[in-house]
């Protein structure tokens, strides 16, 4: 029996579902915005259990807007604004872009400036563009980190607590839970891929693509450039010990928009195979290289609509940007986009219903 539903309904003035990154990052903006009353709700037991690999990598991402953002990301994990308090093991290495379209803020490099620098490649038809400010982090750290400070400011968490229903009113969000029902002023989805299904369930007209993510981590015996991405295939490797590498590959997810919830994740090793064979010459250890660990989920695609906040007719439930692979590091801007429209009463009437 579900005890829970015997005690009085929760009351918040804000609800933020997902303990993921973005999820925490947004109650600790709210936190610091001295929005009200926050309550952050999560399937999992604790954040650190949705956690993949350990590390995570910084990828800055190209554009006007996007270098803006990616600059504030930067800011944030180095320390500015006492976002963290801790360090989050963040370790600046530099990513090498690979392919022909370079930035102007970079070095370009051809196939022997990449092979004088890394002893570790061999020949390559590529050229590459290397950005002093790529880096990795501990993102079981930056979890920690971003949960002792919503304790610390006031905000509430509970584990275990999977969001069952949803009903928006003129005034507010009534929410039902695995273990309680309560009332919210505003709703944050924050479950990345699956947040897109639930604001179908409302009639909420969106541009998000879905992928699946399949990550590797492989046994690595050689020098390689720390931090790699392949824009054109949204591929990323990067060096997370001493004799490790994490290699992180995407899909398009198909039939993501059929009715339902979405399939499980699973691993495409047809991906990695192909990869190693069109970038093993160019990476020896690639070809033969031992797979210790391999995990697949879900993720909203990098593209001009992923950084959009979304929102329900009333604006009282709200589903903040996501983007790709760069997702790591621009997290903590986008939920300050989020909560700053939230508070500015800009996320109201902006979008059509399906069936409009």
């Amino acid at each position: 029996m579900n005890l829970g539903f015997f005690m009085g309904p929760l009351e918040c003035d804000h609800l933020v579902v997902g303990a993921g990154s973005t999820g925490l990052a947004v109650v600790d903006h709210l936190l610091r915005r001295e929005a009200g009353s926050v309550l952050l709700i999560d399937s999992h037991e604790t954040p650190q259990s949705r956690l993949g690999a350990p590390r995570a990598p910084l990828i800055p991402a190209e554009g006007d807007r996007w270098s803006r953002w990616s600059r504030r990301g930067q800011e944030l994990y180095e320390g500015w604004d006492s976002w963290l308090e801790i360090d989050p093991g963040l370790r600046r290495s530099g990513v090498l872009i690979m392919g022909e379209q370079c930035t102007t803020d970079g070095e370009i490099l051809d196939s022997e400036k990449m092979k004088h620098r890394w002893s570790g490649l061999s020949d390559t038809d590529s050229w590459a563009t290397f950005l002093g400010h790529g880096a990795t982090v501990d993102a079981m750290e930056v979890s920690s980190a971003l949960m002792w400070r919503m304790r610390k400011g006031g905000g509430r968490f509970h584990g275990g607590a999977a969001l069952h229903s949803l009903e928006e009113a003129s005034d507010g969000v009534h929410f039902s839970t695995s273990r309680r029902q309560g009332f919210a002023s505003h709703v944050f989805l924050c479950v990345g891929a699956h947040s897109t299904k639930l604001l179908e369930g409302f009639g909420v007209r969106h541009g998000h693509r879905l992928e699946t993510v399949s990550e590797f981590t492989l046994a690595w015996d050689g020098e390689v450039p720390p931090l790699i991405h392949w824009p054109k295939e949204k591929a990323v490797l990067f060096r997370s010990s001493k004799d490790e590498v994490e290699i992180i590959l995407q899909a398009d997810l198909e039939d993501a928009d059929q009715p339902g919830p979405l399939p499980d994740p699973t691993v495409c090793w047809e991906n990695l195979s192909e990869f190693r064979k069109k970038w093993c010459s160019w990476l020896p250890p690639l070809e033969d290289a031992a797979v210790k660990r391999a995990r697949a989920r879900h993720r909203v695609s990098f593209s001009e609509e992923s950084s959009t906040l979304y929102a329900s007719a009333g604006g009282r439930i709200v589903m903040p940007g996501s983007c790709g692979e760069h997702s790591e590091l621009l997290f903590p801007v986008m939920a300050e986009e989020a909560v700053e429209q939230v508070l500015a009463g800009s996320t109201g009437g902006l979008l059509e219903d399906l069936e409009g």
